[in-house]
Order: structure tokens, then sequence, then C-alpha cells
């Protein structure tokens, strides 16, 4: 027997999975849709949807099978995620690989076998879709690409699920040497790299549920005076409570975060184009009324903030990566503050979204 391969990246494989929360969760309805359609369209007798977790396969989805996870080790699946194209087995008994496998000389006694890598956005392979029987079977070239399309509707549900859970969620599955990686230590939001999984989940939701977001990225305009004329307490300061003050103009489910030195991020999900503007001038214009901090001598340092807007629909999540969304959010910001900051100014990701309709 060939003991199931492990991927070169797989530390990072395996943190990608975490992270989409999907584990040892109870039964998805639609998972187990997919898993009865296809013992039916296959007249086998086991279909699952593997997760290879760790040093175990957990099925996520199963149709006769009595167990809810197997060692990773014996597993096919662990074969199957090592390549792009489906692992087709015709006779279990005649592959060195997997001839004297516990599966196969024991029960479920596995003689034919067919299994799809299942990808997430990352790219890396979580497990499969398989169909098994215990008897051989040769699978025809119509088979196997009917087998790859419910593959993609299993991707398809997985995605989905990942981008339903809520920043609040994700806090709460996230272990704290994990959470601490994710959280600006100075302002108690987002830091870049929870930015960029955020946005990266809303665009997937957009993509799946055909909703809209608006992006919007800030800059405190003439920071680098603030401390050289105050000092980096009173820059912390200014900081600190320009977090505050966006958390709190904003909804509970819209995401704010700093993304780096004096920037900041924030994704309000389910925005309309016409808004995107608007809300982009609530964000200055309470920064620049509600910002409250003092020099040592007591007097008040006035804090402004330009601002970049884009936003992102379902017609755009196809063709750009949440890097593409942030860097022209920020190319709008370079002009906002090139137009004289305390201001906004919107660049579309592409035609579905232009200034004249925000005009309009």
């Amino acid at each position: 027997m060939k003991i199931a391969p492990t991927p070169d990246s797989e530390n990072e494989r395996q943190k990608s999975l975490e992270s989409m929360g999907i584990l040892s969760t109870p039964r998805d309805p639609e998972l187990d849709r997919i898993t009865r359609l296809a013992e039916r369209i296959f007249n086998t007798e086991i279909v699952a949807i593997s997760l290879i977790d760790g040093d175990r396969q957990f099925f996520k989805s199963r149709i006769n099978l009595g167990v809810p996870e197997t060692p990773r080790d014996i597993s096919f699946c662990g074969h199957a995620i090592m390549h792009d194209a489906p692992l087709v087995v015709g006779n279990a008994i005649d592959d060195e690989r997997f001839s004297d496998n516990p599966l196969v000389v024991g029960a479920p006694h596995i003689r034919s076998y067919a299994g799809v890598p299942l990808s997430n956005r990352e790219g890396y392979k979580l497990g499969t879709l398989c169909i098994i029987d215990s008897k051989t079977r040769n699978f025809s070239e119509s088979e196997i690409e009917t087998l790859k399309d419910l593959a993609h509707w299993v991707e398809t549900v997985l995605a989905l699920r990942y981008s339903e859970r809520s920043q609040r969620q994700l806090l709460a599955d996230l272990d704290a040497a994990h959470r601490d990686m994710m959280i600006d230590s100075l302002t108690g939001v987002w830091n870049r790299r929870g930015l960029e999984e955020l946005l990266a989940r809303e665009m997937t939701s957009s993509r799946i549920k055909g909703g809209s977001a608006g992006v919007f990225m800030l800059d405190i305009d003439h920071f680098k005076q603030v401390n050289d004329t105050h000092g980096h307490l009173i820059g912390d300061k200014v900081l600190q409570n320009i977090a505050a003050i966006m958390s709190s103009c904003l909804r509970d489910h819209d995401i704010v975060g700093r993304f780096g030195g004096e920037e900041f991020v924030c994704v309000l999900p389910g925005i309309r184009l016409e808004q995107t503007m608007y809300l982009g001038y609530k964000l200055c214009n309470a920064v620049r009324d509600q910002c409250r901090v003092s020099d040592m001598d007591g007097n008040a340092v006035s804090i402004t903030v330009s601002v970049g807007a884009t936003w992102i629909s379902s017609e755009t999540t196809d063709l750009y990566e949440p890097l593409d969304v942030l860097r022209i959010a920020d190319e709008a910001l370079y002009e906002a503050k090139e137009s004289g900051r305390d201001t906004v100014r919107y660049r579309a990701l592409d035609s579905h979204g232009s200034l004249d309709d925000l005009k309009g």
C-alpha cells in the first residue's frame, strides 16, 4: 500500500481549510442534496464529500458510509488532492497503490473509485467529491465530466457557507494567537491581514448571492505633520480616535480596519452604487466633526481625512481579486489628496459603475 502523500504547501492548505469554518459542523442540506443526486446519477453504493484535515479525512456529506471519518494515510482522497485531474481507479485490487489497503481488503471493500478534487478560492485543495463501489467499474468520459460538474456545485456551496460567516463568528472561531495576528494592536480594529480575508469573503458572497459592497480607503491628512509637531503619542491618539469614530458611525456588520500607517479601509456590504459618494462624505464629516484630540497644552488638533471609494458587485467579483479592489480604491484616494484633501473621489472597477452614475 502506498500511504497518501501530503502537498508541499500542507501547512498553508490546512490553515486555509480551518479558516473556512466548515470542519466538524452539522450536516448541510445542500451538500446532502448533491450526494443524493450523485447516488442516483451514477447508481453507486457510496458517495462522499470528504475534507482532508490533518491526519483524517472527514466526511462532510456521505451516502452509505457508517463512519464520519477515516485515517488520512489510507484514504483514496488523500491521493486525489495531489492532482488537478480526477483520480479514477477501475479496480483497486490491480492498483499497487491500493491493493492491500485496509479499505480494499476489508470493509467497505473498495474496488472502484472516482474522486474530483475540491478547491477553495485561494486555490488549495480541500478534499474531494467521490463515488465508490465494491465492484469493478469502467467510468466513461461523460460520467467523469458529470462528476466534475457536481464537484463545482460543491465548491460553490462551500464558498457560500464560508462567506456567510460574520466578523463575530470569525473572531469566535480563531484561537488567541491567530486572533492577535488579525487585529491591529493599537486601534483594536482589523489589521491588513484581517481586512484582506474579510474583503475576500464579501467578494465571494457578492459573486454567489448577487450582492454589492462599497470599499473605502481613508488616509489621515498631513499625519506626518501631526507626528512631527505634537509627537507620536498624540499621533497614536488620533489613530485610535478615528478607528473608534468609524466603528461607531457605521453599521455593526460593516468592516473597519487599519490598512497600515495612517491608512484605514472600510467595507460596507449591501450598499447601492448611488450611495457610495454619500457614505464617503459621511466618513469625512464624521472625522472632521468628532475627532477630539488635544495636544500637550490642551489645544485641539484639527484632523481631516481623504477618502478613495470604489464599489463591487456580482459583475465585477469574477474579474478582480481583493488586492485589485484595494489598489483601485487607493488610486481614488490619491486623486482625493491631489484635489485638496478632506474630500472623496470615486474610481469604478469597470463600466458597470461610473462617476456619472453617482451624480445622476
